[in-house]
């Protein structure tokens, strides 16, 4: 079946797929032919089209949950010991970042080893 009216294609879209991540409009649906992607035939065939349209928006929701969690990971660093900020990380810098403050520095090794110690009796008990 082909349609000729973009609204219409849309329109029947949103009908046949209701739980899609967002809505079609008409203008995305003329930037989708203006792009070659979709009306390829002289009209929109609700089977081939349609596919091709939930396959965009598909990729639309994975590329938004992609930057959501890039976005999460590129949180400021801070301490582990104390929780203070840490400077950032210097341009063009090779290595591990920092992970504790000047202060917390010296005494790494002890909070290092109480972590151990406490796996260990937490095993062989």
């Amino acid at each position: 079946m082909f349609i000729t009216s973009a609204e219409e294609f849309a329109e029947q879209f949103n009908e046949k797929y209701p739980g899609i991540f967002r809505r079609i409009t008409r203008e995305d649906i003329n930037d989708m032919t203006a792009c070659g992607l979709i009306h390829r035939y002289r009209g929109y065939s609700s089977s081939m089209d349609g596919e091709t349209v939930r396959a965009i928006l598909q990729y639309e929701q994975l590329r938004e949950k992609r930057s959501v969690q890039q976005n999460k990971d590129e949180k400021d660093p801070i301490c582990k010991i104390c929780g203070k900020l840490l400077p950032p990380n210097p341009e063009g810098k090779v290595g591990r970042h920092k992970e504790y403050c000047s202060e917390c520095e010296p005494i790494r090794n002890r909070d290092r080893q109480k972590r151990l110690r406490y796996r260990y009796r937490k095993v062989h008990s």
